[in-house]
């Protein structure tokens, strides 16, 4: 009977053990592996930390750090996105049961995302007709693309003005002005008067964010989202 009890105590204490250190562990992977599955990229730093980490099994995180070098997100490639959370709440059955990542609460929960000239440039090859060889230059007040089209066996160079915008969920590329360096070009009918579509936030690697911050600046493009609860 001694002997019984004993197992059963050893058992119990392993038990104890594997909840208090294996699962907040399994539950940390859970958490970062959610974020960085949906990001189109193999570099990925992620690190998601609570003291005492047994706190993890009641869903609290002190600190979420994860930083993803070139992901591709819906049509645009970003050179960096991080997500940075502090004194985050998941809900735990949603996230071993039904694999969901679901906020609960956060003091502070930030994606934040950088496109330069050079990824822009690459967008508006794949989105706009008819134009190649497109350079992008962005400025704080405005983004300038430089192109070339073809017409008849002749060559111009199209120059197209526009701003960056959040339109409801979506990040925009709002073409203000389109204009030719060559004359004979004038009234080509060219596919620029519609918004190029970037990106979601329903894409983004946290479900229900929502963008906070659009931001041009000199040779890069800033996007931030977050979660309010």
């Amino acid at each position: 009977m001694k002997k019984l009890s004993m197992v059963l105590i050893l058992l119990v204490i392993v038990a104890f053990a594997g909840a208090t250190y294996v699962l907040p562990s399994y539950i940390s992977n859970q958490v970062s592996g959610r974020i960085t599955r949906s990001l189109q990229t193999e570099e990925v730093q992620a690190k998601v930390d609570t003291t005492p980490s047994f706190m993890l099994l009641f869903g609290h995180i002190d600190d979420i750090d994860i930083v993803a070098t070139n992901p591709k997100i819906d049509k645009v490639q970003f050179n960096e996105l991080s997500v940075e959370g502090q004194d985050v709440e998941v809900n735990v059955q949603e996230l071993l049961l039904a694999r969901r990542l679901v906020i609960d609460s956060a003091e502070k929960l930030t994606v934040r995302g950088i496109i330069d000239e050079k990824n822009l440039a690459t967008l508006l090859t794949e989105q706009v007709d008819k134009i190649t060889d497109i350079t992008v230059s962005i400025t704080p007040n405005s983004v300038e693309a430089t192109g070339k089209i073809s017409f008849f066996g002749q060559e111009a160079t199209v120059h197209v003005n526009g701003i960056m915008v959040l339109e409801g969920k979506n990040v925009l590329f709002r073409i203000t002005n389109v204009d030719t360096s060559n004359k004979l070009f004038g009234k080509i009918g060219i596919s620029l008067t519609k918004d190029v579509f970037l990106v979601s936030a329903d894409k983004l690697p946290l479900e229900g964010a929502k963008f906070t911050k659009l931001e041009q600046q000199n040779g890069q493009i800033l996007i931030e989202a977050g979660i309010n609860k």
